[in-house]
């Protein structure tokens, strides 16, 4: 949604400088000896403009300001095939070649044609090297390529140039946080929010670097203030929701956690969420539930973690049976060898017969794990259960 928004405001600005030099050539004399054209172009009537420019050529065709005007309205009424014929003469010749190789370079990038488009921004670099903005746009437009190492150069250079770039600073800390640097991001971040605190697309980014330095307090407070200035969708709400987890404000994740199930497309995690928060508020039933619907929406590899819930779940309201069920899906997903001391623990409450109590308890020890006292633990109940099943069949 931001990225459209800026490319909207980025395309609007555009039409605002072509227009701007339109305005400036006449108002300057330098109109082309076609007035009515002109005219018609400063009242944006693209269309009637471009056939008098038109007929202004054909009486004279060694007047190119005729033809520029010609790809000017072209370009203003979206038809950038014809207007890209046109700008690729003038790009050769003195007068008009800086300003055709600026619309070549917007067409070749709203055209997605990312060898020309990093064609011509490198052109507009060696005409204007004092001018950031080309530096950015080559920096989004190598990133698009994965070409990360010129991209990070543009980049760089830009920030050089003009250290308050807001738009440089956001493009930057994406690459950064898309390549893990986390750290990076953070500094970027807070020095492109000193120059404008206000701006949400920096905070948004800013609240995914605190989530990944697990900094939830920091995750709250940035994304807990934005909602009083936009809707968060579903992903961030999704983000919010579970750093109020993991600061036991629970009924405030729960509310954001469900606003992020709105029209969502994979909803597992949040489900997953919703449960853990349900039961840390000890509301197992519901927690149940959600560990369900997150098992019924689960293609990722956390699916042992859904079995696991439930079969804590299970062990807390005394249905040991279904504690090691969940905990025997569990290890269809991952195996991990605490798994079976938990088994073990549920098999001492729930069969008469210890045996299976006493298997999982060796499982879980023949995996060498690392927990000295948990496995210590282990080997007491293993020792005790055999003594209780050896008393037992010494008494029949």
């Amino acid at each position: 949604m931001y990225k459209s928004v800026l490319s909207k405001m980025k395309l609007e600005l555009f039409i605002c400088i072509a227009l701007a030099f339109i305005r400036i050539n006449i108002i300057s004399g330098q109109s082309n000896q076609c007035p009515k054209a002109d005219s018609l172009m400063i009242n944006q009537q693209y269309l009637m403009a471009l056939e008098n420019y038109g007929l202004c050529y054909e009486r004279d065709t060694t007047d190119k300001r005729n033809l520029a005007s010609m790809a000017n309205c072209l370009y203003l009424l979206g038809d950038y095939q014809k207007a890209k014929e046109y700008y690729h003469v003038l790009e050769n010749l003195e007068g008009f070649s800086s300003d055709a190789i600026i619309r070549l370079a917007s067409i070749y990038e709203t055209q997605q044609n990312l060898p020309r488009a990093v064609k011509y921004n490198l052109k507009l670099t060696g005409l204007y090297p004092s001018n950031p903005v080309y530096l950015r746009k080559l920096g989004s437009l190598y990133l698009q390529g994965n070409e990360k190492t010129q991209a990070m150069q543009s980049y760089q250079a830009a920030l050089e140039l003009n250290s308050r770039d807001l738009l440089t600073i956001q493009g930057l800390a994406e690459m950064l946080i898309g390549m893990d640097e986390i750290n990076a991001a953070d500094s970027l971040l807070k020095l492109g929010l000193e120059t404008d605190s206000t701006h949400i697309g920096l905070s948004l980014l800013l609240s995914r670097v605190k989530y990944k330095l697990r900094d939830y307090e920091a995750v709250t407070e940035i994304l807990h203030k934005l909602t009083y200035q936009t809707e968060l969708n579903n992903y961030y709400n999704k983000l919010l929701g579970y750093a109020f987890l993991q600061v036991d404000s629970l009924d405030k994740s729960i509310y954001h956690l469900q606003k992020s199930l709105l029209n969502e497309g994979d909803p597992e995690y949040a489900l997953f969420y919703m449960a853990l928060a349900y039961e840390k508020k000890k509301e197992f039933e519901k927690s149940m539930y959600f560990y369900n619907e997150a098992i019924k929406a689960g293609i990722s590899e956390n699916l042992d973690q859904y079995y696991r819930g439930l079969a804590r779940i299970n062990t807390q309201n005394g249905d040991f049976k279904a504690a090691i069920d969940n905990y025997n899906s569990c290890l269809q997903y991952s195996w991990d060898p605490l798994i079976y001391y938990y088994m073990g623990n549920a098999a001492e409450q729930y069969y008469k017969d210890k045996s299976k109590a006493i298997k999982y308890y060796e499982q879980y020890l023949n995996a060498k794990p690392t927990d000295k006292l948990q496995a210590e633990i282990a080997i007491q109940r293993v020792k005790v259960l055999k003594e209780l099943r050896f008393m037992k069949g010494k008494s029949k």
